[in-house]
């Protein structure tokens, strides 16, 4: 499946940029690409991949890269604010779901 026909322009260069981050990041750290595969437990090409923003790489991936370089806990930060999500609760007048108490969540 060709996922590039699925994304935006936009999309792709977030992913792009992104993979140039990783990369640089690797660099500072003087890690070669088979470095930070080991650190990582994926292969070199796997490496390649997210250093292109290749979109077929996962989100497990790039997480995998962020714990090696000491940031993965700064990827909830992404969502942590949302003014235009907010927005449109509040416009929808919506109300958030309900905890079910008693209930088993498992």
């Amino acid at each position: 499946m060709n996922t590039t026909a699925i994304l935006s322009t936009e999309e792709i260069r977030s992913l792009r940029v992104f993979g140039e981050r990783v990369r640089l990041a690797r660099l500072r750290r003087n890690l070669s690409q088979i470095e930070l595969a080991e650190r990582m437990g994926v292969h070199r090409p796997t490496v390649i991949n997210l250093e292109k923003g290749r979109p077929g790489v996962t989100l497990a991936v790039a997480i995998k890269a962020l714990t090696v370089f000491g940031c993965a806990e700064r990827i909830g930060d992404l969502l942590a604010v949302d003014p235009m999500g907010e927005s449109m609760e509040l416009a929808s007048g919506r109300k958030r779901a309900g905890s079910r108490t008693g209930v088993a969540d498992f």
